[in-house]
C-alpha cells in the first residue's frame, strides 16, 4: 500500500474541518459545478476539496523518486447581496485567516514525527487566490499546496502477469 493515497488525502481534509472551529462544512466537488448553482443544504463557511494532481520527480543523481501531490480546495461563504461590499470584505478577511490557520496546522503536522505528514509539507508551496463571486454570491479563497513524499517505484510482481517467452 502506498504511503499517501487519494482516500487518505480526502479523509485528512474531512477531519481537518471537524477540528477547525470556524468551518462548518466539507464537500467534494469538481470544476463543472462552478458554472452552476451551489448545492442546497451546504453548511457554510465550507471547505470544498477538489481531487489532487501529482507529478513524479527524481533527485539529481536519479536514485530517489518523489511524488508531489498538488492539493486544491476552496474556502467559501455567502456574502449576502451582490452589492454588499462590507459583507464581501468580512467574508474574505475571515476566510483568509482560516487559510493561514490551515497553513499553521499543516506546518505543525509537518514537524510532528508521529504525524503521517511529517516532512511532507513545505510552507513555500502554500498559496491562496481570491475566489468570487461564484454560485449565489459566495466569496473566499482557492488554497493550493503540495505534499511531497518518497515514492518507491519498485514493481510488485503479484500485481502483474507477464507473458512467458
Amino acid at each position: 500500500m502506498r504511503e499517501i493515497t487519494h482516500a487518505k488525502i480526502v479523509q485528512f481534509h474531512r477531519e481537518m474541518v471537524t477540528f477547525n472551529k470556524e468551518l462548518k462544512g466539507f464537500y467534494r466537488f469538481n470544476w463543472n459545478e462552478i458554472s452552476g448553482n451551489f448545492r442546497n443544504g451546504v453548511a457554510t463557511p465550507t471547505l470544498l476539496l477538489e481531487s489532487h494532481s501529482a507529478e513524479l520527480n527524481t533527485n539529481s543523481n536519479k536514485s530517489t523518486t518523489f511524488n508531489g501531490r498538488s492539493i486544491s480546495f476552496l474556502l467559501l461563504d455567502f456574502a449576502g447581496k451582490a452589492d454588499d461590499y462590507n459583507k464581501q470584505e468580512e467574508v474574505l478577511d475571515r476566510l483568509e485567516n482560516v487559510a493561514i490557520d490551515i497553513a499553521s496546522y499543516l506546518k505543525l503536522l509537518n514537524e510532528d514525527r508521529n504525524s503521517w505528514l511529517f516532512g511532507k509539507f513545505d510552507p513555500n508551496t502554500f498559496a491562496y487566490e481570491k475566489v468570487g463571486p461564484i454560485f449565489d454570491n459566495m466569496y473566499g479563497w482557492n488554497v493550493l499546496y503540495v505534499l511531497k513524499n518518497h515514492e518507491d517505484l519498485k514493481i510488485d510482481p503479484d500485481k502483474w502477469e507477464f507473458p512467458v517467452p
